[in-house]
Parts: structure tokens; sequence; C-alpha cells
């Protein structure tokens, strides 16, 4: 029985192990299958079972094994340390940003009146936005908080809509893209003519992950030819800091506000399953040229099937 019981201890060992070693490898690697693109979006829960690899290992002294229990446990959490050390915030005035995703237009417009009105945001970014969730928005509070907006709506998921308390110039949907993905230019506090992008990819669904990986390419070289200047693209990336692929939009002096923030493991979606408003995935996300992000918060929005993300800044 003893024996038993250490043979299967050991097996367990081995196989969480085995668990922490596919996490690195997604996190590094740029899957195109489904289920290594799912799973991908996961791979901070990965941490879970390099703490019980080392545990066991080192229950049963098995010293060469707890080596590279630690090894790849220290690969693994290295992925993930960026996002929870933050960056040395510049004196200057903070402002906040706003993103929700609307669910098809059936986002509930007065909770998201009260969020805005809380955060007293620059710049609201929609995605999801229907002509029907349009007109609500524009009777809003919002709208008069916000009143100058680019937006172009569209029936299900396709409408994206940005609101500012400045003018918008430059406006402009980035072309080629599924789903709608804008881009204008407008004064933030400190930080006049900042590019600023509502961005809403294509979302990778199961077997249908094609359209995400033509999004995903066609930002990737918009955002590398993006000229001089601050830059703040928020919105629903339909990936997280652990995809390779979203990874490659953080050149050209672009930066993670997750990363910046040190914000750690802040998940938004899903919202409307089972498991309530109890979201496993950071898809919600702000990627920064010329700002630190200085704190990021989820907010629960009923009738969506993400929580919307504040995030607050000051320009670098």
């Amino acid at each position: 029985m003893k024996r038993f019981l250490w043979v299967s201890a050991y097996i367990l060992g081995w196989a969480m192990l085995a668990g922490v070693l596919l996490g690195v490898w997604l996190h590094f690697y740029p899957s195109r299958g489904s289920a290594a693109l799912y799973l991908t979006s996961g791979v901070q829960f990965a941490l879970i079972p390099a703490l019980m690899a080392i545990a066991i290992f080192a229950a049963l002294r098995r010293w060469f094994m707890l080596v590279i229990a630690l090894a790849v446990s220290g690969v693994l959490a290295y992925t993930q340390i960026p996002l929870v050390i933050p960056a040395s915030a510049p004196q200057g005035q903070e402002f906040t940003v706003v993103s929700a995703n609307l669910l098809f237009g059936g986002g509930d417009i007065g909770v998201l009146e009260k969020i805005v009105a809380d955060a007293d945001p620059d710049l609201v970014s929609l995605q999801e936005v229907t002509p029907e969730a349009l007109e609500r928005i524009r009777g809003s509070e919002i709208a008069r908080r916000l009143p100058n907006e680019f937006a172009i709506p569209y029936p299900q998921a396709a409408g994206t809509a940005l609101f500012t308390r400045q003018p918008l110039s430059e406006q402009f949907n980035i072309p080629d893209t599924i789903l709608h993905n804008l881009q204008a230019r407008t004064d933030l506090p400190g930080a006049p003519g900042t590019q600023v992008l509502a961005i809403h990819p294509a979302a990778p669904l199961w077997g249908e992950k094609d359209g995400w990986f033509h999004d995903m390419g066609i930002l990737a070289d918009h955002f590398a030819k993006l000229p001089a200047g601050r830059v703040l693209a928020i919105g629903d990336f339909n990936s997280t800091w652990n995809h390779a692929t979203y990874r490659k939009l953080l050149g050209n002096g672009l930066v993670d506000g997750t990363d910046v923030a040190g914000a750690g493991f802040l998940p938004t979606y899903p919202t409307d399953k089972r498991i309530g408003n109890r979201p496993l995935v950071a898809i919600d996300r702000v990627i920064l040229r010329g700002f630190v992000a200085t704190s990021m918060d989820s907010h629960h929005l009923p009738g969506s099937d993400h929580r919307a993300l504040v995030v607050t800044l000051v320009a670098s």
C-alpha cells in the first residue's frame, strides 16, 4: 500500500510538471489550433500545478525532479511576473479611460452611465455597438459628458464607438478588419494630439479562428506603422497576455497596460455563463505609448458578457 501511494504521488508529480511545461510552451509558441488558443488563455492557472509538483517532489525527496520542477516553474513564473510589477509613474495629471463590450448592443446603458459617472473618463471605447444601442448612448449621460463621437454602429458584434471629452480629428476605420477598429486623434490631459484606438478583432471561435488571425495580423502591421507620438489603444482584444500573437502588437514602443500598472490577473470575460459574474480570462486590455497606467479595475455590466474596464493613466 505504501509503495502504491508513493508511485501514485510520483505519477501525479509528473502529471503536474507536464501541465507546467504545457503552460510554458503555450505562452511562447504562437499556437494556431482552437484547443491551444483556448488553453493559452489560462496559462496563468498552470502556476497551481507548478506548486503541486514542487511540493510532491520535495515530499518524496526526489531531488533531481525537484530541481527540474523548480526550473520549469521559474520559467512559468517569469512569464507572468511583468503583470504584477508596476512601473514608476511620473508626476502629472491622472485621468481615466473606460472600455466596455455591449454584447450585440444588449449591455445595460444605465449601469454603464454610472460606471462612466464614477470614473469621470476622458475617453470611452465601446465594442459591439448596434444602431439601437448607439441611439440609447446618444441620449444618455455618457454622450453629455463626452460629446465628441466617432462611431460605426453595426448589427451584432461589428459596431465600435469612441466618445471623448475633447474634439476628435483624423478619424478612420482601420481597413480590412472583419470587425470595426477605429482610430482618431484627441487631446488627453498632459497629452495633446494622442492617437486613440478602439480595438475589437474578430473572436477566435472554436473551429472559426481564421478571422482572429486575420485581424490580429492586420492590427500588428498597423501598430508597427503608427507614427511617432503618444498612443492609447483600448478595447476587447479577444486575446490575453499569454497569447504570443497578442504580444506581437507590442513593438514600436508600445507596451501592455496591465504590465505597466502591475495589475496582475484582471479577468473580464465571460460573465454570462453558468459561473455568473466570475470571469476567467483577461481579454479586455489597453496598449500604451507615452503613458503609464497607474491602476486598472473592472466593473460588472449587466446584459454583457464582459466586465467594463477602467484604467487610470498619466502621460509620461
